[in-house]
């Protein structure tokens, strides 16, 4: 169950990078799953750092979204909520791979 928040995340970014066009990318994220098969400690390191610049990624996009939201002085507390929510459940995802189950499994 502890890699549950962690693949979600990862498909979640790779939904994204999918409705832009961007299918290499889609492609990358939606397979990088897997890795978590290869039992070495630097797989987890890898995550644990796309988690992360994840979460700096939708920070930006939230940043993005906001602004044309109040450009068109449209309502934008809704979607700072739901963004907020992403947002700390991608991080939280990244903190996943410090858990000391998940770096047992990985050592």
């Amino acid at each position: 169950m502890l890699y549950l928040p962690i693949v979600l995340s990862l498909w979640l970014l790779a939904a994204h990078s999918l409705r832009f066009g961007h299918f290499f990318a889609f492609g990358v994220l939606l397979l990088s799953p897997l890795l978590l098969l290869i039992r070495q400690h630097y797989i987890l390191r890898v995550c644990q750092v796309t988690l992360f610049s994840g979460g700096l990624f939708w920070i930006y996009t939230t940043y993005g979204m906001l602004s044309v939201r109040l450009a068109m002085g449209e309502d934008w507390q809704r979607l700072l909520v739901i963004m907020g929510g992403v947002i700390l459940f991608t991080i939280f995802s990244s903190c996943l791979c410090m858990h000391p189950r998940v770096e047992k499994h990985y050592s």
